[in-house]
């Protein structure tokens, strides 16, 4: 896991502005929508190595989730 960067207060705002965002979008577009926010977070990275991490960061919490 990463080290955060964002206080946990600002974390849960995030998380709330796209919880809202995805529940106002139909959803056949949520896969483009967060590929496209995905992508474009990634352009503000300027280490390869750290969106690849996040990348996996991320697969690994869905695999965890999943088989629970």
């Amino acid at each position: 896991m990463t080290t955060p960067t964002l206080p946990f207060a600002d974390l849960e705002q995030v998380y709330e502005q796209l919880a809202t965002t995805l529940d106002g979008l139909p959803e056949e577009q949520e896969r483009l929508f967060l590929a496209q926010l995905a992508l474009a977070l990634a352009h503000r990275v300027s280490d390869v190595d750290q969106v690849m991490a996040a990348i996996e960061e991320a697969r690994r919490g869905v695999e965890d989730t999943g088989s629970r």
